[in-house]
């Protein structure tokens, strides 16, 4: 397993790749018309809250993501998208968990993340994307 792929120690396991962060502090984003202003709006979010693209605010977001999973009372919806795969031509389908969470800034200010979550067949959960709303 790579460090970008790197499984946590908690109670319900959860993946969190690199490339997922990179996104919500908007660092080599793809540009496109969702990508690109989801990612802009996730990082001043994360500016407002004074989290700097950094080792320790990544841990910290990192870790606050991982304690959402854990939180059971946090499901706002649960849903089996189904998708066709571009490679195999094949029709497959993803379970997903959105999550609801309150993320604390270092300014004392507070920003709601809705998290959204693949469940994978063994009940770990793999981390897709992130909403950072705030005011």
């Amino acid at each position: 397993m790579t460090q970008s792929d790197r499984p946590t120690d908690a109670k319900t396991p959860c993946i969190i790749n690199d490339r997922k962060l990179d996104y919500l502090f908007n660092v080599n984003i793809k540009p496109d018309a969702h990508n690109s202003k989801r990612a802009v709006q996730n990082r001043q979010q994360l500016n407002r809250l004074g989290f700097d693209d950094d080792s320790e605010s990544r841990q910290f977001i990192q870790t606050h993501l991982e304690q959402a999973v854990q939180e059971e009372s946090n499901i706002v919806e649960r849903f089996i998208n189904t998708y066709t795969n571009h490679t195999t031509g094949e029709e497959a389908t993803i379970d997903t968990e959105l999550r609801d969470s309150l993320l604390p800034g270092i300014t004392g200010k507070f920003a709601q993340v809705q998290s959204s979550w693949e469940v994978l067949p063994d009940g770990t959960r793999r981390f897709l994307s992130a909403i950072i709303y705030g005011k």
